[in-house]
């Protein structure tokens, strides 16, 4: 290992724009399975291409509670040996499908993944919801999520055009009287306008990407103003075709605009780009200096 990386990788870490299911590093999933096999393309053809990929390959293979479980330890244990211990990660209420539908069963299931690496790092479970998940389960099973305790805060995640988030106000204002923090996903395919709605109708704290508000002075000085963080995943950028390349990624700009930014894995299943890796990699492209680096690195940190 190289002076840079051992430097960087002794660096304690946070990472706040996670997917647990998604975030176990290939190499200890194929000791775990060495008999699963699939391949990880360099690219994916846009979101779409990335949910057929899940589709096809995580689905196919995650089909009892036990696998679960594997995929969110996993996951956890990829980000202990990336020197991560700060770990906000959502885990998707739809989960519990796979633990005989009880939402009781599979709350308890990561709960106790929380006490088995507590010595090891600070994991923060967040509810997940995707876009498409239905009302019923959005109202009654979210709401379970967040009066459980296990969870510290709220996600929404999936397509970012088309969809009415107004929808979503009711879960969200109900988590803010729970104390949770509120994140949303907008802004990586989504234009800048996308960005304004989300943040006028669920106020959130934080935004999944955003990268987009590189193309308003407007939106940008909304997100300052406002004190919102974007949580950025660039190597998640490029694979899906948001950005062309690191050099062409909007990241510098959001910070020279005085945004306050982090970068994280988003899915390391899907992308095998660490925290260390892509930190090393803006560094080497001439992004930032490890100094700015260093200073990206502590937002993630409450």
């Amino acid at each position: 290992m190289d002076e840079l990386k051992l430097k960087i990788h002794n660096l304690p870490k946070g990472d706040v724009h996670n997917h647990l299911h998604l975030s176990a590093g290939p190499t200890l999933l194929k000791e775990k399975y060495p008999k699963l096999k699939f391949h990880l393309p360099r690219r994916f053809n846009g979101f779409a291409g990335m949910m057929q990929f899940i589709e096809q390959n995580v689905n196919a293979f995650m089909t009892s509670s036990e696998n679960v479980i594997d995929l969110m330890d996993l996951g956890i244990r990829s980000s202990i040996a990336d020197n991560v211990t700060y770990l906000e990660t959502s885990v998707d209420i739809n989960l519990y499908r796979f633990f005989n539908n009880s939402v009781e069963e599979f709350m308890q299931a990561v709960d106790q993944l929380k006490r088995k690496y507590k010595d090891q790092i600070d994991f923060k479970p967040e509810v997940g919801i995707n876009k498409n998940s239905s009302q019923e389960t959005i109202n009654e099973v979210g709401m379970q999520y967040i009066d459980s305790g296990v969870f510290k805060s709220l996600d929404l995640y999936g397509d970012e055009n088309n969809h009415d988030l107004n929808g979503f106000l009711n879960i969200y204002k109900y988590a803010k009287t729970k104390n949770l923090k509120t994140k949303v996903h907008i802004g990586e395919f989504s234009d800048h306008k996308t960005i304004e709605k989300a943040i006028d109708i669920l106020e959130p704290d934080e935004i999944q990407h955003g990268i987009r508000a590189v193309d308003s002075t407007y939106t940008m000085h909304m997100i300052t103003e406002r004190g919102i963080r974007l949580n950025i995943c660039p190597q998640s950028n490029i694979a899906l075709g948001a950005v062309t390349d690191t050099h062409s990624h909007p990241i510098r700009k959001l910070y020279d605009s005085g945004i306050k930014l982090t970068i994280n894995t988003d899915d390391l299943l899907l992308f095998n780009a660490s925290i260390t890796d892509q930190y090393i990699n803006l560094i080497e492209q001439g992004i930032f200096t490890f100094e700015e680096i260093n200073e990206i690195r502590l937002n993630a940190f409450p």
